[in-house]
């Protein structure tokens, strides 16, 4: 089994060498872009042809940027009975601790989402219906049934975690803490539980 610690260590070191190597990249291409066509190397169509290679390139490394600052700005944190959460450039929200039934886990991009079901909460654009989604999606789908079969009548709806890398695990453990009404997958617990028995927790 992998130590989380570990991970979160290669993790933040990737996050800086991403950072470095696209800075680099982005400077090194534009001074050899200018030095190309300031010692006219380069001639007719083949400059235009460069300067827009250049510029593409440049481009995505600008989004990689973006992308990896946003991912990193992400906050995940439970206060006075309430689960906050903050995006870069969105409006932070917040649900009651006692509003979450249920949480799972399912594969995301390199490691596991966290989805997090709510009942009789009010209407928010952050919170998707399950019962919509349910039909699109198998893991949806489970965790419909399953609840369907516990509660009856009610409206639920989910949030799934995607940013945060292996901090998620931290989030795991915050959520079962303060969550006294809900209930954890299986495989949520096994995290759960990989993260207490690391960081020595009860």
């Amino acid at each position: 089994m992998n130590s989380i610690k570990k991970n979160l260590k290669r993790e933040r070191a990737n996050i800086k060498r991403n950072y470095f190597l696209s800075y680099f990249i982005l400077i090194l291409i534009a001074y050899f872009t200018y030095m190309i066509i300031n010692l006219q190397l380069l001639t007719g169509w083949e400059v235009y042809f460069t300067i827009f290679y250049a510029v593409v390139i440049e481009i995505l490394l600008i989004v990689n940027i973006i992308k990896t600052y946003v991912e990193t700005r992400f906050k995940f944190e439970i206060a006075d009975n309430r689960v906050k959460i903050r995006s870069f450039l969105s409006e932070p929200f917040s649900f009651q601790t006692s509003k979450v039934v249920y949480v799972d886990v399912v594969q995301g991009k390199n490691i596991f989402d966290i989805i997090i079901v709510l009942n009789k909460v009010k209407r928010n654009k952050k919170l998707i219906s399950l019962k919509a989604s349910a039909e699109k999606e198998s893991n949806l789908k489970r965790i419909s049934n399953f609840l369907n079969q516990k509660y009856e009548n009610d409206d639920f709806y989910y949030y799934i975690i995607k940013n945060g890398g292996y901090k998620k695990f931290n989030y795991l453990f915050k959520l079962y803490k303060n969550c006294f009404e809900a209930e954890f997958s299986r495989m949520a617990m096994e995290y759960v539980k990989q993260f207490m028995e690391e960081y020595n927790l009860s």
